[in-house]
């Protein structure tokens, strides 16, 4: 359990928070949500004792092991995948090393060795926490979490240094599950995570059983693991007891109305009675009167709350498209290769007005390289892109934010692309993004993610397009902004195509879909509804339903399916071959306990060749078995 009491805390000048009273124990589900800037960052390090608050107290229960994520957590590592994530048990490594280390110096002993007796019972001592550590179910446990995560058994023994920034963030996420914290804080933990993915961490956390702090930008995954949220914003602390994001929204909305009310109620009362006492407060008759009216008017203004000023959102709107024809843009059998293999073939993509497509995928599976194929930024291998002479396109990329000059200033920024007409209203454009006065001479290398991701979005809509492409466009934005880019997209005329994970986007947005999915494009007519329906009836047909389970349902989310998914049925060839596993390693490890019986007996090393005999079998069967529990995880 972790508790903060009046906790505060500055940056420089700036009062980022005050008077943070916030207990977090076990089974505690919380969502930290506020604006970018808010200082939700801050908080979660001063929560795990990072940063030390400027006043207040904070106490950690003995015994509470605390897991952080940061929102970039992609260290460079010299192991594989899989030594990463086994790196968040290297307590139980530094045992069973000791032990080996034991044994081989037992089976060099002899019987009048000085220091058998001891040797023999730290060997003990080691080998019962090992038992109490479940040492045996640690690899298992952790090729299961990444597997979640999205590596392939292949890939878990490759080394961590061959893959992006976002895997190696997914391979430190994996450790981080793997620690078994009693608290569990995740900054962003989303940020690159595919579909399944997510998912699957949903999944994982609905069953973790420790108290949960996380802070994300995603309404779907909020919604998912989250029971209460606790608001951080213009420096305040709020914390709302609702089961969901969108309960959050409701009952902060009906707060504010209660405070105007309760205001407006009483400058009612301090009126009527301000006009009595300007009416009769000179009449000698009426004095005793009128005084004990100021009286009560000064008690009533005590009474006054004050209001949080509702925060300042990105407001926006996307001009509106120069003409374009019916077909703005067309791929015609196009495959795309990097190096032997294709990334994709047979690719046919035709883009009309008014349509907004989302491309879905894996990671890897080739999104943004398809939507650089269609903005022209690469060549195919085979196959014709025909762009309609009336086109405009706009291309937004995933890494847009980071491609500013950091040495030079937000207006700086803009002006080096604006054209005459536009440099006149270029700060006024800047203000509709929330960078206002002094904020536009900021060099953009000190601006937050956030920050940089709106000034790469106003530098879009300094040329009018009819064609928006745009990948992974909502990184970095809090919800609010999120919302605005959402509904601007709604209401803009013409195409888009976007690359993204985020579900309520889809939802909202996305009147068709595009999966690129085992090296082919495949259009889904719907919405994301029809397509996550169509997902989920694909993998329950791939696990076994009966047809009338795979009848698909209509669904917008995960959450918004009425019954789960049925669970996978197992062939009884599958079946008989885990209950031979099972017993195989019933068998092993009943030996096992009988040679470690064995081994702890002084007089076993009377006979240094029986001695050496049954560790040899000890870790044959140690190392079989650590077999048998993979084959049994990957069944």
């Amino acid at each position: 359990m972790i508790h903060l009491q009046g906790c505060a805390c500055s940056f420089g000048p700036r009062l980022l928070f005050e008077g943070v009273d916030w207990t977090i124990g076990p089974g505690d589900r919380m969502a930290l949500v506020g604006p970018n800037g808010a200082g939700k960052t801050t908080l979660l390090r001063l929560t795990i004792g990072d940063l030390r608050p400027d006043r207040g107290t904070r106490v950690v229960a003995r015994g509470s092991r605390i897991g952080y994520l940061p929102q970039e957590a992609a260290e460079r590592f010299d192991g594989t995948v899989l030594e990463r994530a086994l790196e968040a048990r290297r307590d139980v490594k530094a045992l069973r090393e000791e032990l080996d280390a034991l044994h081989l110096k037992l089976a060099e002993s002899g019987p009048d060795d000085p220091e058998l007796a001891q040797t023999l019972d730290r060997s003990g001592e080691l080998q019962h926490r090992l038992e109490h550590l479940a040492e045996h179910a640690i690899e298992p446990e952790a090729r299961a979490i990444l597997s979640g995560l999205g590596f392939s058994t292949t890939d878990q023994d490759r080394p961590l240094s061959e893959f992006s920034g976002g895997w190696r963030m997914r391979a430190a996420l994996a450790a981080l599950l793997l620690s078994d914290p009693t608290v569990l804080l995740l900054d962003e933990p989303t940020n690159h995570l595919d579909l399944p993915a997510m998912e699957w961490l949903e999944d994982y956390l609905e069953d973790f059983l420790g108290g949960l702090v996380v802070v994300s930008h995603d309404r779907v995954f909020l919604d998912r693991v989250a029971s209460e949220i606790c608001e951080l914003e213009g420096g305040r602390w709020t914390i709302y007891a609702s089961s969901t994001f969108t309960g959050y929204l409701e009952e902060k909305e009906r707060r504010q109305d209660q405070l105007e009310s309760h205001n407006q109620q009483l400058d009612r009362k301090i009126a009527q009675l301000s006009r009595f006492v300007e009416r009769f407060g000179a009449k000698n008759t009426k004095a005793s009167q009128a005084q004990s009216k100021r009286k009560m008017i000064s008690r009533l203004e005590s009474e006054r709350v004050v209001i949080p000023r509702r925060s300042k959102t990105v407001r926006f709107h996307f001009p509106t498209p120069p003409h374009a024809g019916r077909t703005l843009l067309e791929l015609k059998g196009a495959a795309f290769s990097y190096g032997l293999g294709d990334v994709f073939a047979d690719a046919e993509v035709r883009i009309e007005r008014g349509e907004k497509v989302a491309i879905v995928g894996a990671n890897g599976a080739g999104k943004t390289t398809l939507l650089r194929l269609l903005a022209g930024q690469l060549e195919a291998r085979q196959g014709t892109r025909e762009l309609s002479p009336l086109t405009r396109p706009a291309y937004f990329a995933q890494h847009a934010a980071e491609t500013l000059d950091p040495d030079a200033t937000v207006l700086e920024s803009l002006e080096r692309l604006a054209t005459p007409e536009w440099r006149p209203r270029l700060r006024s454009h800047l203000g509709q993004f929330l960078m206002s006065g002094d904020d536009v001479f900021k060099p953009c290398r000190v601006l937050s993610g956030g920050e940089r991701q709106r000034v790469a979005l106003a530098l879009i809509l300094l040329s009018p397009a009819n064609l928006l492409m745009l990948d992974e466009p909502t990184h970095h934005l809090d919800l609010a902004s999120k919302e605005v880019l959402e509904e601007a997209l709604v209401q803009y005329p013409g195409g888009v195509l976007v690359v993204t994970h985020d579900r309520s986007l889809m939802v909202r947005v996305a009147t068709r879909v595009i999966e690129i999915r085992d090296g082919r494009v495949i259009p889904y007519p719907g919405g994301y509804a029809d397509y996550e329906a169509a997902r989920l009836a694909r993998g329950r047909e791939a696990s076994g339903a009966s047809p009338a389970e795979r009848a698909p349902e209509k669904v917008a989310t995960r959450r918004e399916t009425e019954r789960p998914a049925p669970a996978p049925k197992r062939s009884a060839k599958r079946e008989r071959e885990v209950k031979r596993l099972e017993d195989e390693i019933l068998q092993r490890e009943s030996r096992i306990r009988e040679l470690e019986a064995s081994l702890a007996d002084p007089d076993v090393y009377r006979d240094g060749a029986k001695a050496r005999d049954l560790l040899a079998e000890y870790e044959r069967l140690r190392s079989e078995n650590e077999s048998l529990w993979q084959r049994l995880q990957d069944l």
